[in-house]
């Protein structure tokens, strides 16, 4: 679970600013929106209000730009990502850092960089807890190969130096990307926390904009999936939104060519391609969503790719209807009803303009149903919202 997220020097944020996820011991009511962890309190949903250009966006991006560096490193449009609100900020140190826990483990993760200069400055992973921190990596630009306190011997301890002076003269990467590019550790190495803090932060936090479907391996071709799609045509019903049924319809070749540019698509079969070779399974599926069309792609070993396309039925209509036919709220209804489904997985969700195209009702339905299912759970939700009429107690 995220306990807080600290920036600073970023977009529009020049002083150090936290956003913490810390319940306050003021809070009596709603007991189910707050979770124990250890002797921690933390808030399982948290709402960003603010006037148009104040920095909601800015805040949600603080997320998505630490899993990029992650993925990819510093990249050349970085360079101006610093708060340009004051000039002497383009030679000042960019923060940024989380603190999570995985489990019962509490960490911190974060990095300083030059963004104008396209430099990591410094890096640390901390382990945490009430009376001690262990620094399990530190690196420090200036003072040349990354060290850590982890208890290492023979193997995992040549593993670690090796990887430490091959990476002594990266700039633009941060050393944990470098500990989990195609590195293999058992279940019981102690350098395996390299590997759960990086997957926590690039797949646990799932970050999604306005127009931005939540996307997640695990539900991919849940409308193959009967139960799944009863499931979700129940819940999608419940919206009143007069859809009654869903149902796929094959797309021939050419017809998938009209909806998907050619050049996409094969570079969609050919990521499906290496992820089932890499994870040795039969088949894997792909949503696609557009502004008129959500497609399902899947392809098994050893056939040809197929596609499938989202056809919707209505209590007042025999015929099927196409998803462009839907409304605005309908569809983007679709592209989170996902969050419902998921809330089990204990992922962190982060969306931006949560409200966008939904009637205020069907916002705060949709908030009643996620918070009412995630009473058991412990997964968190994080969004920005114009919508003043959720700002209530009683939610």
């Amino acid at each position: 679970m995220l306990l807080r997220l600290t920036v600073g020097n970023f977009r529009s944020f020049d002083a150090e600013t936290e956003m913490p996820m810390v319940s306050s011991s003021k809070i009596r009511m709603m007991p189910d929106h707050v979770i124990h962890s250890n002797d921690v309190k933390l808030l399982k949903h948290a709402a960003v209000y603010g006037a148009n250009a104040s920095g909601k966006t800015n805040l949600i991006d603080c997320f998505r730009f630490i899993q990029q560096v992650l993925s990819s490193g510093l990249s050349l449009r970085t360079t101006n990502f610093y708060c340009r609100n004051d000039p002497a900020n383009k030679d000042r140190k960019s923060l940024f850092e989380l603190q999570f826990s995985i489990g019962k483990r509490f960490f911190a993760y974060g990095f300083t960089a030059l963004l104008s200069k396209r430099r990591i400055v410094e890096e640390w992973l901390y382990e945490l807890s009430p009376k001690s921190q262990m620094r399990l990596l530190e690196r420090r630009a200036e003072e040349g190969k990354p060290e850590t306190d982890l208890k290492l011997v023979g193997g995992a301890r040549t593993r670690f130096d090796t990887y430490a002076d091959d990476f002594a003269e990266n700039e633009t990467g941060l050393f944990l990307t470098e500990l989990n590019r195609s590195k293999r550790f058992e279940k019981d190495s102690p350098l395996r926390v390299f590997k759960d803090v990086f997957k926590w932060i690039t797949t646990q936090i799932m970050v999604i904009g306005p127009d931005q479907p939540v996307m997640m391996d695990r539900f991919q071709d849940y409308l193959f999936d009967e139960s799944v799609k009863r499931l979700f045509e129940q819940i999608l019903g419940s919206f009143d939104t007069g859809v009654s049924g869903i149902e796929l319809q094959e797309l021939s070749k050419d017809e998938l060519a009209d909806l998907v540019p050619r050049p996409v698509l094969e570079s969609i079969a050919d990521d499906i391609e290496q992820r089932i070779s890499e994870e040795r399974i039969n088949n894997l599926a792909v949503s696609i969503r557009g502004q008129s069309f959500l497609a399902i792609i899947r392809l098994r070993s050893n056939e040809d790719m197929s596609a499938m396309a989202v056809r919707l039925r209505h209590t007042s209509s025999r015929s099927l209807f196409d998803f462009a036919e839907e409304s605005d709220g309908t569809r983007r209804l679709f592209d989170l009803i996902i969050l419902l489904l998921a809330v089990g997985d204990d992922n962190v969700f982060i969306i931006d303009e949560l409200e966008r195209s939904l009637h205020p009702m069907l916002v705060k339905q949709l908030l009643e149903m996620f918070m009412g299912l995630n009473a058991k759970h412990s997964a968190q939700l994080i969004f920005s919202t114009h919508e003043a009429s959720i700002m209530s107690q009683e939610l």
